[in-house]
């Protein structure tokens, strides 16, 4: 599960910034220039994850004007980088103890205590931030993830419990796995096996660990071992496979689902990897087969529509396609990936009405959607309809241009008197 991190942003302010040389009075607007400039410096120095001295800038923006939540909050963010996270916890809770409705502090003091799987207070205070700012899509994200977090942390000391014999570095690992530390979950699975290098649970943990990371060398030799020495476990077997499928290495993917589907041939997953695989080696035919094979198996099973569609839209069969994505609508009318190439598969067939509907369903349900816009847009140009055309080209492009400029986590480091750099 990917981890959610908290950031350091950017507001204007018309008081400047001044040199920490320069002799100053007492005023509180002098204060608050003296320390938001220990502040800059701060963010900057975690802009370049030079964490030590950026911790060092806002203890001595504190040290000016200790009433400062901003910092406080600064300061807690580069205790979590560091993985101090009781000290970022107390910092969080100054910046609230300040402002009692900074939903930012909030939100990443709720980031803190998931990282000590305080699950319940995580999630309250991840709600408090979104009642604060219900419009908070970071926090209402942070929200479903402690709250995903919460069930796999139960789920985990429930198999801890009734598996005794566990090893204690096993449950670390998950832990770190699920948050999205894979570093750290490789370390603890290694450990594992070193004491016990036939701890299956951690040879397999391993491998996806590996596998998240990109490094799929490492992950299909980790899950080779773990066949190796448990034939029957077939989801290590599965796990496998989609590492030579991601490597693009097509046959050794088929070789392994075949050989699962050979001893669980109701196995619709491996069914359906095994169409992928054929898909991806360029066999429409067989994939096609595949994919009808296991919608037979499981009829709401909405990946294989999707598949069935792309394999069937690729050869030029727009109407079985059609077909495949209609059937895929009746069972999820949300799914704008459907709509979007449903209208492209219209368009195809030069049914231009019928593609307008459905990329307009797509940018309705995905207004960032940019290749849902431009095929909006050249249908409307198809169909004569120059103002709408002309006016769904500037929204792709606004869109395009608003996603290129966005930044995660980084702050403005040019020289500039009137900025300041404090929290969002």
């Amino acid at each position: 599960m990917k981890k959610t991190l908290v950031g350091i942003g950017l507001i204007v302010s018309f008081l400047g910034c001044t040199s920490p040389n320069k002799k100053h009075d007492t005023s509180t607007a002098d204060q608050y220039q003296r320390a938001m400039y220990f502040n800059n410096l701060g963010a900057k120095c975690v802009n370049k994850n030079l964490i030590d001295e950026a911790i060092l800038h806002f203890k001595r923006a504190l040290f000016i004007k200790p009433d400062f939540a901003e910092v406080h909050n600064n300061l807690g963010v580069a205790y979590n980088r560091q993985k101090m996270f009781d000290e970022a916890i107390g910092e969080f809770k100054e910046a609230i103890k300040i402002n009692p409705d900074y939903s930012k502090a909030h939100d990443n003091l709720g980031f803190a205590y998931r990282q000590k799987n305080m699950f319940d207070e995580a999630i309250a205070e991840h709600t408090l931030a979104l009642k604060i700012n219900p419009k908070d899509m970071e926090a209402k994200k942070n929200l479903d993830t402690a709250t995903e977090e919460k069930k796999i942390y139960e789920k985990t000391k429930a198999y801890a419990t009734a598996n005794k014999g566990l090893a204690p570095g096993n449950i670390t690992g998950y832990n770190h796995y699920a948050r999205g530390f894979f570093d750290e979950a490789i370390l603890s699975f290694k450990k594992v096996l070193a004491e016990d290098p036939n701890d299956i649970m951690a040879l397999s943990c391993l491998g996806n660990a590996y596998s998240m990371k990109g490094m799929l060398d490492d992950a299909i030799r980790a899950y080779k071992e773990t066949v190796s020495k448990d034939p029957s476990n077939v989801v290590a077997q599965l796990y496998l496979g989609d590492a030579y499928l991601s490597k693009g290495l097509c046959d050794e993917a088929i070789l392994e689902y075949e050989q699962i589907l050979r001893t669980h041939p109701d196995n619709t997953r491996a069914l359906y990897k095994l169409g992928e695989a054929y898909a991806d080696k360029g066999m429409p035919d067989k994939a096609s087969a595949i994919f009808n094979k296991a919608i037979v198996m499981h009829p709401n099973f909405t990946e294989a529509y999707d598949k069935l569609g792309m394999v069937y839209l690729q050869q030029g069969f727009y109407d079985e396609a059609i077909s495949a994505w209609k059937k895929l609508l009746e069972i999820n009318p949300g799914s704008s990936r459907a709509h979007f190439h449903l209208g492209q598969t219209y368009a195809n067939k030069h049914m231009t009405e019928d593609a307008i509907t459905q990329f307009k369903k797509t940018v309705g349900a995905s207004p960032t959607n940019t290749d849902a816009r431009y095929n909006l847009a050249y249908a409307y140009e198809e169909k004569g309809m120059i103002d709408e055309a002309v006016a769904e080209y500037k929204k792709a492009i606004s869109v395009n241009s608003g996603e290129q400029g966005k930044i995660t986590e980084t702050v403005n480091t040019q020289d500039d008197t009137e900025k300041v750099i404090v929290t969002k």
